[in-house]
């Protein structure tokens, strides 16, 4: 592991400045000695634009990220582009020597992954997955509760999210995954690769190491190229079952489809007892099921969605910078984001051959 950059300010740039971009920045903004010192947007005006909201000197905006490498003397990247341009700006932050902190999904495919990861180890730079499901507040909790002992041994897991997405609208506006990243119309594929790894890999932080994938994908929606819903059966290492059942391509009542930064519907089974989390339109709520009785609460009290949401970014660049400033690890390495990145992919094959498929 590289030595640690200690106590001094870091600069950082961005690149891609996309509808995530404005999180990123909150949270940048929000931690002390670090500052984004330039932007990078193949649309330059958009980047202009958040670079105004953020006091980033226009003369450190740039159309070409080749060219920001090039002239500026930087710490780190964070890559917030789409998936499919991932390699080639990792692969050139590493070659002028600059840490990456790269967004979910880390590569297309693990060909891709292995090369970018040894490229970063050849230059002796670090390369970290933005990965901030598993800094939501609620799952921090459950993994202490699990840590306690309080439902005992894990033996299932469930995700369960349905909802219209992608589909089509009656008033035949965009739906709301195609109006925030536009690109994902496009993708080949899209629910699991693009927002189910968030779910595998909060399963993975959770309960260890997945062993067996077995899964099923479907197309619904004719506005996406990929498929909109799926089904994986996941067999983990400690003995755990878990379940993701997923899809956008769903129309659901009303208070079944839930907005934006909720919590995603979760239960956890012990041998002691069951956690669950269910969203509902005015609260989200944690509910604790043991022979002692029954207890549910709010998840985030006091606290907005949008607040909840927005925290999750800065715990996930809170740990990536202390990782940065002590040398130690960082909870979502590349090298240890690739064991989810195999699950996924192990689900694709999975659906393709109908077979359970051995990590």
């Amino acid at each position: 592991m590289p030595n640690g950059l200690g106590e001094r300010p870091l600069r950082g740039a961005m690149l891609g400045t996309g509808s995530i971009a404005i999180h990123h920045m909150r949270a940048w903004q929000a931690i002390p000695g670090v500052q984004i010192v330039a932007l990078a947007n193949r649309t330059r005006e958009r980047a202009v634009a958040l670079g105004r909201q953020f006091a980033v000197d226009e003369a450190h905006i740039y159309a070409d990220y080749r060219e920001l490498l090039d002239k500026e003397k930087l710490d780190f990247v964070d890559v917030a582009t789409a998936p499919a341009i991932h390699r080639e700006q990792v692969l050139a932050a590493a070659q002028h020597g600059v840490i990456v902190l790269c967004q979910k999904p880390f590569a297309t495919s693990l060909d891709e992954a292995r090369e970018m990861i040894a490229a970063c180890d050849r230059a002796g730079v670090r390369c970290v997955v933005h990965e901030n499901w598993r800094w939501r507040r609620w799952f921090r909790e459950i993994k202490q509760m699990l840590a306690q002992g309080v439902i005992g041994t894990p033996r299932y897991a469930r995700f369960q999210v349905h909802n219209a997405a992608v589909l089509p609208r009656p008033d035949s506006s965009r739906p709301g995954q195609l109006t925030s990243q536009p690109y994902t119309a496009q993708m080949p594929r899209l629910i699991l690769f693009e927002w189910g790894i968030h779910l595998l890999d909060v399963m993975r932080f959770l309960f260890g190491d997945i062993e067996t994938v077995y899964a099923r994908t479907s197309h619904v929606s004719p506005l996406v190229r990929g498929e909109d819903m799926a089904v994986l059966l996941l067999g983990f290492r400690s003995g755990l079952t878990g379940l993701v059942d997923i899809s956008w391509g769903t129309y659901t009542p009303t208070d079944r489809d839930s907005p934006r930064g909720s919590i995603d519907p979760f239960v956890v089974e012990g041998d002691k007892g069951t956690i669950e989390l269910t969203p509902t339109r005015d609260d989200d709520t944690l509910t604790i099921a043991t022979a002692a009785g029954r207890e549910s609460r709010p998840v985030h009290p006091g606290l907005s969605r949008a607040d909840v949401y927005q925290e999750s970014y800065l715990n996930t660049f809170s740990n990536f910078v202390q990782a940065l400033r002590t040398g130690e690890p960082a909870e979502n390495e590349a090298h240890d984001n690739l064991k989810v990145l195999l699950a996924a992919f192990a689900a694709y094959e999975s659906a393709a051959s109908g077979q359970v498929v051995r990590l």
